[in-house]
């Protein structure tokens, strides 16, 4: 074997490659931390460590270009000195002089399928808290100097001065010694804080202000997030223009969106392999998941209301609780349509919402204060707030043809058109509250009587399914990718030694060229193949055959350009 020859090759390749992929890897890294540094989520600290963090995840991009580069230059060298010629005249055929090149191929096609799948994630989830933790330096800068906070998604936070402090074992707002629920790894005190609730046009919908807050960071299974809570509160809301006191006011949690996206790009084999069995606890799947428990919700609170309508026909009454007061609505007719309550009057009966005195224990209990009656009209169930712990739908009244009575008066004292009432709930959880962090089995059990009633719970419920088989095609396209990427380097690496003997006397940047545009379009195929597999009009398998196809192809290339070389 001519091992002299195999470790001179071997030697100026991995010079070489190391220092084509140490510029590139170095280059893409900065690149990739311009937008995190410019959006204000970097300081320059962070940023270094953001970029070392980053440099391992450019990898599997750079290594195959830089592979074919250093293959390139070496073997042009060689077959320019007519180094490739003496060894071939000396009996060596240019199988054996590539045996080097192959066997280096081989060794990071397995060293990169190995970082892809176990090494890599580690990375990538270590920059996103990197990001996240600089994150709230950013804060505590920008309330510092007077600016409004907005990197929250549908928050804007304001404060006279924030510090950074030690995280407490302890809530520090309890009057007594209460642990910290979570994990919570930042902790910031606020004084004079303003936090506003914004809508999806960017409009204040609730405005709560507090002389002093505290801010804590979370970190979980499914994401980080951060809770504010805030201590002698005010709280104004926008759509009833109700002002609220609150001695303690905690707004949150408000999950902080990964850097990187929710994908199966970032988790490791074990992790892919987990979440395709269990996959209700990731991303877009939870989310849908927690929709579909919001629609049980709305669907079984608009059962709760028809039926319990229906058994007392006008008499009984149900009862719902608003703010620090209870009502019971009665009504003669009830049926559904189009999701809605709909109320009717019947003659000599007409519809009747009663107010009762407040009462702590029983608000809803008490002689009656005040009585409402209506001619018509409708209940429609609003889901539960997605902030909001457990599955609490609230019930929106609106009455046409009102009269208004002030107990025990039998005259009224107003009269109008439409009458609307706060929104208002169900004394008792319509449905298990924590049902949407179950099982998404034991959910559908929960739902299945509602699929053909409410056309809402079944959309949710084909969401929820295409969320799962959307997630785990995403699953198998990205550990072909994986494997994909990694063979692509070996042909590379080959074909590019190849290439350079082929074209022996061209310039060294023709050669490289050919290799390069060779390897973009290997590259675009396999991206374009993964992203078939995922796709709804396409098949997995269709999408996985074109996600090989570039490899078969530069394979096919490189025997191809090897005949040639060998005939001559």
């Amino acid at each position: 074997m001519p091992w002299t020859i195999y470790r001179y090759i071997l030697k100026e390749l991995l010079k070489l490659m190391a220092l084509s992929a140490l510029v590139l890897v170095t280059l893409i890294s900065f690149a990739a931390a311009i937008k995190p540094m410019s959006d204000g989520l970097l300081g320059a600290g962070a940023m270094l460590k953001f970029v070392g963090y980053s440099a391992p995840t450019m990898l599997g991009f750079v290594l195959p270009f830089a592979g074919a580069f250093a293959s390139t230059l070496v073997f042009i060298r060689m077959a320019a000195d007519n180094e490739v010629l003496a060894c071939s005249a000396s009996g060596i055929s240019y199988a054996k002089v590539l045996a080097p090149v192959a066997a280096l191929g081989l060794v990071l096609t397995m060293g990169l399928f190995y970082l892809s799948n176990f090494v890599v994630p580690g990375f990538y989830r270590a920059a996103a808290e990197t990001l996240e933790s600089d994150l709230m330096t950013v804060l505590v800068t920008q309330l510092n100097q007077n600016r409004p906070f907005t990197e929250i998604d549908g928050f804007v936070l304001y404060a006279d001065s924030a510090v950074q402090l030690p995280v407490p074992s302890w809530d520090p707002d309890a009057a007594k010694y209460i642990p910290l629920a979570g994990n919570a790894t930042k902790y910031i005190k606020l004084t004079g804080a303003a936090v506003g609730e914004l809508d999806a046009q960017g409009i204040v919908q609730t405005d709560s202000t507090a002389r002093e807050a505290n801010i804590l960071l979370f970190q979980g299974d499914t994401g980080s997030f951060v809770t504010i809570k805030l201590l002698q509160a005010m709280r104004y809301e926008a759509e009833t223009g109700d002002l609220f006191y609150n001695e303690s006011l905690e707004i949150g949690p408000w999950p902080l969106s990964n850097p990187f996206g929710d994908s199966p790009k970032f988790q490791s084999w074990p992790q892919l392999r987990e979440l395709y069995r269990n996959p209700e606890g990731f991303g877009d799947v939870h989310e849908a998941k927690v929709q579909l428990a919001r629609e049980v919700a709305v669907a079984e609170l608009r059962i709760s209301i028809r039926e319990q309508m229906k058994i007392d026909r006008g008499k009984v009454g149900v009862v719902l609780s608003g703010y620090r007061q209870g009502y019971r609505i009665t009504s003669p007719s009830v049926r559904t349509l189009r999701g809605t309550l709909v109320l009717k009057s019947t003659p000599g009966q007409p519809i009747i919402i009663e107010y009762p005195v407040n009462s702590v224990k029983h608000p809803y209990d008490g002689p009656v204060q005040r009585r409402i009656e209506a001619m018509s009209g409708r209940i429609t169930i609003k889901p539960p707030d997605q902030r909001q712990p457990g599955l609490k739908p609230s019930a929106l009244i609106e009455l046409t043809e009102v009269r208004i009575f002030k107990v025990p008066s039998t005259v009224p004292t107003t009269e109008t058109l439409t009458h609307i009432l706060t929104p208002m709930s169900w004394q008792t959880p319509v449905i298990d509250p924590d049902l949407k962090d179950k099982p998404i089995s034991e959910l559908m059990a929960a739902a299945e009587h509602h699929f053909a009633r409410s056309k809402n719970v079944d959309d949710a419920r084909d969401s929820l399914d295409t969320s799962i088989l959307k997630l785990r095609r995403k699953i198998i396209s990205q550990l072909h990718e994986r494997a994909a990427s990694a063979i692509t380097c070996l042909i590379l690496l080959v074909f590019g030694s190849i290439l350079a003997i082929h074209l022996k006397g061209q310039m060294p940047l023709v050669v490289f060229f050919w290799s390069f545009l060779l390897a973009i379009v290997s590259i675009i195929i396999i991206h374009t193949g993964q992203n078939l597999a995922i796709a709804k009009q396409a098949t997995v398998i269709s999408g996985l055959a074109i996600l090989w196809t570039g490899n078969i192809g530069l394979t096919l290339t490189t025997f191809i350009v090897y005949r040639r070389v060998a005939r001559n």
